[in-house]
């Protein structure tokens, strides 16, 4: 299974998937292919340390003070971290060169799948756990040398709590694997973090990795990026500094509520197509700032949507396990018909020309804007779209063996155009 961007699983290639990722000690993802929390664990370069190595306790010391037991894991939480997903911030407002998509990225309902999918350390999600995690989401931004920034927001019990998890998990990042990241002090956020130098990037071009944990309020706030040699401490402070701000109008749910969170505010859930296999973590309604963290291009994609009159978004995703296929099913809602058409013609003009599809002709609806993508020699995705009235789909197949295979996509979209033609 995979990560996703434009609300969709992402085109995946060697540059996009799996290229930074996110630990501390500048332990890359290099294939992980689940997005199930608690099932996928990162797998590391060739170089990298083995986090069993560490001597460290397994744990800080246990909690003094009250901490709130966080809610039950379920449709709550995922619509918690959708919220938390409109105030993250996105690598590229910092770095306009880090356009490239890159895992992982989306909502964490629970501490086990921050860890499996960012650190396979084991210590981190105890030490969320400590401090109340509730739910959390992480996006990931490159450049074209593979130089990546991964930025993570995890809502915690309390203040106190989201201190204290800071103050032993910067621990943690300087003792990760073989130890050899040095803390580095970082007072323009009040905070220390542990950089690692000596790299390189893909283009050869030496590098340093940092990352660091700072708390404001309820919330954590973990980034962990590449950068030149030398420039990597004033990198994450602007990067963590952007974050902040974000998150200073953000309310975090009260635990006790936050099982009683919408999940289809906008009732769309009904228009999207239920596609074969099982649900993932990334179905969910979505407002424009939440979408945007899946966006493709952020940029490009907000003038077109806004300028539209953009009211909301439903995103199903699955996985066929026998099939070996992963769908997803994207429902856009507008004021009028019109709207709705000149979203259409955009982002069938976007597939065309930024996003690098090869357009196609389905058979089963001819005048679809459809594109196919190659993802790996012998791995394709395909896309297409339909609208009727106020409502826009698009439908992705994900890992198809040969870029023709029109079989699901011809029993599938015609489906998905019945729910929203009425």
């Amino acid at each position: 299974m995979l990560s996703a961007r434009r609300a969709r699983p992402p085109r995946t290639s060697a540059h996009a998937r799996g290229v930074v990722g996110a630990v501390a000690a500048a332990v890359l993802l290099a294939g992980c292919t689940s997005t199930v929390e608690g099932t996928a664990s990162p797998a590391r370069t060739s170089g990298a340390p083995d986090p069993s190595s560490s001597s460290a306790p397994s744990t800080s010391a246990a909690p003094t003070g009250d901490v709130t037991p966080a809610p039950q894991i379920g449709p709550g939480t995922g619509a918690e971290a959708r919220r938390i997903a409109a105030v993250t911030s996105l690598p590229q407002t910092v770095r306009p060169d880090r356009t490239g998509s890159c895992f992982p990225t989306g909502p964490f309902g629970s501490a086990s799948g921050v860890d499996a999918l960012y650190f396979g350390d084991g210590r981190v999600e105890q030490e969320l756990d400590r401090w109340g995690f509730v739910a959390g989401w992480g996006t990931c931004g490159q450049d074209a040398a593979n130089n990546g920034t991964l930025v993570l927001v995890a809502e915690m019990s309390d203040p106190d709590s989201a201190a204290a998890a800071a103050e032993a998990l910067t621990a943690i990042s300087l003792d990760y694997g073989s130890g050899d990241q040095e803390p580095v002090d970082l007072p323009a956020l009040g905070a220390s973090g542990a950089l690692r130098t000596g790299g390189s990037d893909s283009a050869g071009s030496p590098t340093d990795t940092v990352d660091v944990w700072v708390p404001t309020g309820r919330m954590l706030v973990y980034t962990y990026l590449d950068a030149p040699s030398g420039t990597a401490p004033d990198l994450v402070v602007a990067q963590v500094q952007d974050q902040l701000a974000l998150l200073q109008g953000f309310q975090p749910t009260p635990q006790a509520q936050v099982p009683d969170l919408p999940t289809d505010p906008l009732g769309l859930g009904p228009f999207a197509l239920t596609t074969p296999g099982d649900p993932t973590r990334f179905t969910g309604s979505y407002d424009l700032e939440g979408y945007l963290r899946l966006a493709i291009d952020p940029t490009v994609e907000r003038t077109l949507l806004t300028g539209n009159g953009f009211g909301g978004a439903f995103y199903r995703t699955t996985y066929d396990e026998d099939a070996q296929l992963d769908y997803a099913v994207s429902l856009y809602t507008f004021p009028t018909s019109a709207q709705t058409n000149a979203v259409y013609t955009g982002f069938a003009q976007l597939e065309a020309t930024a996003f690098g599809g090869t357009p196609f002709v389905l058979p089963a609806i001819p005048e679809a804007p459809c594109f196919v993508f190659e993802n790996a020699p012998g791995n394709f995705a395909q896309r297409c779209y339909v609208g009727y009235g106020s409502y826009l789909a698009s439908l992705d197949i994900q890992s198809l063996d040969a870029a023709d295979d029109y079989t699901q996509m011809n029993a599938l979209l015609p489906q998905q155009r019945d729910l929203i033609d009425g």
